[in-house]
């Protein structure tokens, strides 16, 4: 029985993404396959991310997958910038892992939060290291490749001059995160207390200047770790065995930054469509009703939704359904709510429905007319859009990466321009324009890619990295 680790950056239960999804269906997948599998994860918090006390590591058993967590004492001990893309500690955690469970293969699905030191400590102990690459981690620090003014990004230029004005200003805290360091590193100070009986200007005054002082002592580190990620990266990831991409657009993108196109293969996700198979019909409406699903925040693009719905006529033929938390980034979330609240046309009938089981998808898909995916990123090909195709529901989406890969104009949905308000809003009146519309797309809707198709590829890749003959590991 061939024994396959799998990482993660977050996982299960308290962290529910595309990227973890895509693990865990592939694990359980690898499971009925007979192999032997761990994941292996990390916990950090979604906004706060100095949490540093409790327990360093733990373990749990998620729908049959075992997992490990680096937790955040862990994680955050001994932190310099350095340690974003090569952490000391990790390699330490994963020489252990590698030395006591022995795996035959490791299969990193992500590797931020635990950084590119698995694939040396893999390498170290004899380890094949392949990867399914979700996103661009491992040629953008922001993942994204998208500049502080919205701008698209294709990767570091020459000495990463441009990631010091993207990146490295978010390495330093924000002024309130420096008064809560300093209060928990010189307690007698009392520096709370101090800046609470200053008059405000005053104490935003000292604040930002105590944060000056801060970067001044720091800059250098936060530069150097800046300039010298992208070659090291380049060179940690070219020593795996295979790196497989779910579009084009990432294999054109990682082949500009230096990564080895010999190592790429182009293996599509899949999507576990049993629980969505009885859902491929429409209950019934009196209007188009459009849908959202995902994490609610700016790079979704639900407040550009939101305003181009706003934008639709005539009142009353359309609604709109944002599923997603409102918690979990609740500055973005309250700016959404309150562009909903605005008098204008149609805000009485969008709708915040929070968030539901992963199970109930293809029920809640079956109430959506049309999905929209507004994104203002490269994203690849987000599983949301893949579920909805798989329950034959037409879809608008930016006209951006991989996104547009799958998506025909005018056969299973449509196309607009990113970070286009007007552009957007034209696509949503068509389907009230045109009552019809809808039908005409889901009959144009073929069956979907699933787990199992993609990790029959995955077991193909296996068998290269393991210098295997066949493509089949396990004997059913």
């Amino acid at each position: 029985m061939k024994k396959i680790v799998l990482t993660v950056h977050k996982f299960f239960p308290d962290h529910r993404a595309g990227t973890e999804v895509l693990t865990l269906k592939c694990a359980q997948e690898l499971q009925a396959r007979g192999f032997e599998v761990r994941v292996v994860t990390a916990n950090p918090p979604d906004l706060d991310a100095r949490r540093r006390d409790g327990a360093e590591t733990s373990s749990y058993i998620f729908e049959g997958v075992p997992v490990d967590v680096v937790e955040e004492p862990l994680r955050l001990k001994g932190y310099t910038f350095t340690h974003e893309y090569f952490h000391p500690l990790m390699k330490q955690y994963f020489d252990r892992l590698f030395e006591t469970y022995k795996p035959d293969l490791l299969h990193i699905f992500h590797a931020q939060n635990l950084s590119a030191s698995i694939i040396d400590s893999a390498l170290a102990h004899n380890v094949p290291v392949v990867l399914s690459t979700t996103d661009f981690w491992f040629v953008c620090p922001i993942v994204q490749l998208k500049r502080p003014d919205g701008a698209l990004c294709r990767g570091p230029s020459k000495g990463a001059l441009n990631c010091l004005t993207c990146y490295t200003p978010r390495l330093f805290p924000p002024k309130n995160e420096v008064a809560d360091a300093l209060t928990q590193r010189f307690p007698a100070l009392k520096f709370q207390r101090l800046k609470a009986s200053l008059p405000k200007p005053v104490a935003d005054t000292l604040l930002h200047a105590l944060r000056l002082a801060y970067i001044a002592t720091k800059l250098k580190g936060a530069v150097d770790a800046t300039c010298a990620r992208p070659e090291f990266l380049r060179q940690s990831i070219n020593k795996a065995k295979a790196i497989m991409v779910p579009t084009r657009l990432m294999r054109d993108i990682f082949v500009e930054n230096g990564i080895n196109a010999d190592l790429i293969q182009h293996v599509p996700f899949g999507l576990d469509t049993s629980s969505l198979n009885n859902f491929q019909t429409k209950t019934k409406s009196e209007v188009v009703r459009f849908g959202f699903i995902g994490t609610v925040f700016e790079h979704k693009g639900v407040d550009l939704l939101v305003e181009a719905f706003q934008r639709v006529h005539p009142e009353g033929k359309a609604s709109l359904t944002i599923y997603g938390d409102m918690n979990q980034f609740p500055d973005y979330a309250e700016k959404v709510r309150d562009l909903a609240k605005r008098d204008l046309p149609n805000s009485q009938h969008i709708e915040f429905a929070g968030t539901f089981p992963n199970e109930k998808l293809g029920e809640v898909l079956s109430s959506i007319d049309v999905l929209v995916v507004p994104s203002r990123w490269y994203e690849n090909t987000p599983l949301v859009i893949q579920s909805a195709l798989a329950t034959k529901t037409p879809l608008i989406v930016t006209n951006l990466g991989g996104m547009s890969e799958l998506i025909k104009e005018g056969v299973n949905g449509f196309l607009f321009k990113v970070n286009d308000i007007t552009s957007l809003s034209q696509c949503l009146q068509r389907f009230i324009d045109e009552p019809s519309l809808v039908d005409r797309l889901r009959a144009n809707i073929a069956p979907e890619r699933t787990v199992k198709d993609m990790v029959d590829d995955i077991q193909a890749v296996y068998a290269g990295a393991l210098g295997e003959l066949s493509t089949t590991l396990v004997t059913k």
